[in-house]
C-alpha cells in the first residue's frame, strides 16, 4: 500500500521533546554543515519526520531506525519499506511502499528561475522535440519529474538527467525511461496534487490509482 506524507518542517514542535536526538552521527554531521539556522532547521526537522513515519510503521523508537547506503548514497532499511523524501522551503514530502524503488521531488513554485539553466538535463530527444524554449514553470516541472525518477533508479544527480526520457504533454501519469550503460528501464511517473505553490512527482515500477495518490498531512510530534 502506497502512503504519501506531506510535513510541515516549520512547525517547533519537531524539534522539541526528543527532537534532535534521534538522529543518527551522519544527520547530525549534515545538519551541523548547513550554516543558515532556517536550512539546518528544516533538514532536521525533515529527517526526524521521516524517521517519525518510518518507526510508525515499523513498530518502533524513531532512534532505532538503522539506515544502509547503497553506492550512491541513497538510504534504505534492509527489513523495511521502501522509502523517499524530498523538501523544499518549508515542506516536505514522504513516500512508503512495501517492495520496489521509489522516488520523490517537491519544489516550490519559483519564477525568477533561469529556464536555461534547465537545459543541460534534457536529452537530445527532448531538445529536438520542443518547439520554442521552456517556460520557467515547464522547466521546473520536466526538473521534479527528472529528479522524482532518478532516486527511484537509486542514483540521484550521479547519473546525469539527460539520460532520463521523458514523454511530452501534461498528463498526469506517464511512463519515463532511463538509459542507463546499455539497459533501458521502464517507470510508472505521476504528477501529485500536493495542495500548495509546488510542483511535486513520484515514481514507482508499480502502477498506482489516484485514489492512491491522494497526499496526506501527518502531525507534528
Amino acid at each position: 500500500m502506497l502512503k504519501i506524507w506531506r510535513v510541515y518542517l516549520d512547525d517547533a514542535a519537531w524539534l522539541s521533546g526528543p527532537g534532535l536526538a534521534v538522529l543518527d552521527e551522519q544527520e547530525h554531521q549534515r545538519w551541523q554543515s548547513l550554516r543558515r539556522a532556517l536550512d539546518a532547521n528544516r533538514y532536521a526537522a525533515a529527517h526526524i519526520a521521516l524517521r517519525a513515519v518510518l518507526a510508525s510503521e515499523l513498530d518502533c523508537l524513531p532512534a532505532d531506525i538503522r539506515y544502509q547506503h547503497n553506492p550512491w548514497c541513497k538510504p534504505f532499511l534492509h527489513h523495511g519499506p521502501a522509502f523517499s523524501l524530498s523538501h523544499s522551503g518549508g515542506i516536505a514530502l514522504i513516500a512508503l511502499q512495501p517492495l520496489g524503488p521509489l522516488g520523490i521531488d517537491i519544489e516550490l513554485h519559483n519564477n525568477d528561475t533561469d529556464p536555461d539553466w534547465f537545459s543541460d538535463f534534457q536529452s537530445p530527444a527532448e531538445l529536438r522535440k520542443i518547439a520554442q524554449p521552456l517556460s520557467a514553470a515547464q522547466a521546473l516541472k520536466l526538473w521534479v519529474r527528472k529528479e522524482a525518477v532518478l532516486k527511484a533508479f537509486g542514483r540521484g544527480l550521479h547519473l546525469p538527467m539527460s539520460q532520463v526520457v521523458l514523454p511530452q504533454g501534461e498528463n498526469r501519469r506517464m511512463r519515463a525511461m532511463i538509459h542507463c550503460e546499455s539497459e533501458n528501464t521502464l517507470w510508472h511517473l505521476y504528477d501529485l496534487d500536493v495542495g500548495i505553490e509546488a510542483l511535486a512527482a513520484l515514481v514507482s515500477r508499480r502502477s498506482y490509482t489516484a485514489q492512491e495518490l491522494q497526499v496526506k498531512d501527518w502531525p507534528a510530534v
